[in-house]
């Protein structure tokens, strides 16, 4: 069992993909500027975590959202990730929860999606909260050979059981949100706080 309260950015643990969060009160704080196009830093704040990589498990974060974005697709979340065997990414496995916020969905729903090699599920979830309220919440990502399973607070929501979509490949947990490419920048900032993350494998 690892557990990381975020009272610093251990660098040996975690790397950066153009911006690291700002630590403060034992936090994580995964900021997006305004007025910065996608893909640069202040666009992007995420952080993948070297020691192992995983193809089963229970991964679980501690979180809050700021308002969400009204136009423009920010997506945030939690995720374990493999770019899969070819070049171009085309047969990527994950499995996933969050959303991008520029979709149709409420302040109260998300995706959770898995996906093997390219074969992919996007399921829509309510949670019966709102997200985005500036409230913490817990989010947990499961799975194992032949399932995939997410809860949020403790309450199991949803289960893939088709292993057509559940990936073997070793996947690496990624934290934090980025604006989407394409997406015209932020009018205001948006944060994706992590108050700690919690892995048992």
């Amino acid at each position: 069992m690892t557990r990381d309260h975020f009272d610093t950015l251990n660098h040996g643990v975690w790397k950066c993909e153009f911006t690291c969060p700002t630590i403060a009160g034992g936090t994580a704080q995964f900021n997006l500027q305004p007025g910065i196009q996608p893909n640069q830093a202040g666009s992007w704040s995420k952080v993948g975590y070297k020691p192992a990589r995983y193809t089963k498990g229970r991964f679980t974060i501690r979180f809050k959202l700021t308002e969400r974005p009204k136009d423009q697709a920010v997506w945030w979340g939690l995720a374990l990730w493999n770019d899969g065997p070819a070049a171009d990414g085309s047969q990527f496995s994950e499995i996933c929860f969050g959303y991008t916020t520029n979709q149709s969905f409420t302040n109260t729903q998300l995706r959770f999606e898995s996906a093997h090699r390219g074969h992919d599920v996007s399921l829509k979830v309510d949670t019966g909260v709102d997200l985005y309220d500036g409230r913490y919440h817990t989010g947990t990502l499961e799975y194992g050979p032949d399932y995939a399973a997410f809860y949020l607070d403790d309450k199991l929501l949803k289960v893939i059981n088709d292993e057509s979509f559940i990936p073997s490949d070793p996947l690496e947990l990624v934290i934090g949100p980025r604006l989407v490419t394409g997406s015209a920048p932020l009018q205001k900032k948006f944060t994706q706080t992590v108050d700690w993350v919690k892995i048992d494998a």
